[in-house]
């Protein structure tokens, strides 16, 4: 027997069903709403990426998002080598949950860009969103000065496909697409 996408939605509105609740339906733009409220609160993500050669690699990493785009400030690595290879990405972004009624999460499917120091309009653009990420590091790390800003480069994330789930709200994997 497979899991088809059928018996999959099955299963979902069984479990919410199952603690008492009716399956949310919801328009795109509440969905979306949703979608930003939880990405919003979370700041750790998983970011996948794969080389030419299909080999993965699975990175946890911070992040900051403006709507529905995620932003991720690194000094490079595996990452930036498979995304310059290959910008299709996937991003895991979930809640820690105990029982059914707390399992919720997100599934990301998009393209990844890199921007350097040499992009200074978007570098300029997103750089807030790390201010506090920055402070931070500075007061923690006494002493140490945060990495060259010609090594850092910021990953945009602009999603292709979205999955969300939260069987607190009736929501058992709902999918948003890029229009």
């Amino acid at each position: 027997m497979e899991l088809t996408p059928e018996l999959k939605k099955e299963i979902l509105e069984s479990y919410i069903r199952g603690l008492g609740l009716e399956p949310a339906k919801l328009t795109r733009e509440e969905l979306e709403k949703e979608i930003i409220n939880y990405i919003s609160k979370n700041h750790i993500c998983v970011l996948s990426t794969a080389n030419k050669n299909g080999e993965p690699r699975a990175t946890a990493v911070d992040y900051h998002n403006d709507g529905m785009t995620l932003y991720i400030m690194t000094e490079g690595g595996g990452k930036i080598d498979n995304i310059r290879e290959n910008p299709k990405v996937a991003v895991s972004i979930y809640s820690p949950h105990k029982g059914m009624r707390s399992v919720m999460g997100i599934n990301y499917e998009g393209e990844a860009k890199i921007y350097t120091i040499k992009d200074k309009e978007e570098m300029m653009k997103v750089m807030g969103l790390f201010k506090e990420d920055i402070e931070q590091f500075k007061k923690e790390m006494k002493g140490i000065n945060p990495p060259p800003p010609d090594l850092m480069k910021i990953i945009k994330i602009t999603p292709k496909k979205v999955r969300y789930i939260c069987f607190a709200k009736g929501i058992g994997d709902m999918e948003w697409k890029a229009e």
